[in-house]
């Protein structure tokens, strides 16, 4: 009976987690300034995830957080969001060069 109750938690974990609330972007140009629009369907959005990784040759900026991306590191910033619909702003500040992957999920 156990065995069922723990199989069906599980399976209600999976279910309940929404794959549109995720999505990732990989920046290359680092000669220009750029944001990106997020739509998603959670109906109670309270924080906003980034996982950056990837490498730059100096400091950028996402959502006016400054961080520099190093090789194979994953960087996660943590953020407060309470619309479904919001942006990712990303500047090149300092960097001139580099590709970094952007995930967001959003709970």
């Amino acid at each position: 009976m156990r065995t069922l109750f723990f199989i069906l938690f599980i399976s209600m974990m999976f279910i309940s987690c929404s794959y549109n609330n995720r999505g990732k972007f990989v920046i290359t140009d680092f000669s220009k300034d750029t944001t990106f629009q997020v739509k998603t369907k959670s109906s109670s959005p309270t924080t906003l995830w980034l996982y950056i990784k990837g490498s730059t040759n100096d400091t950028i900026m996402i959502n006016e957080v400054k961080t520099k991306v190093n090789p194979g590191k994953v960087d996660s910033l943590q953020m407060d969001e309470y619309y479904p619909d919001f942006s990712i702003r990303f500047k090149h500040f300092k960097a001139t060069k580099g590709k970094i992957e952007v995930e967001y999920y959003l709970p």
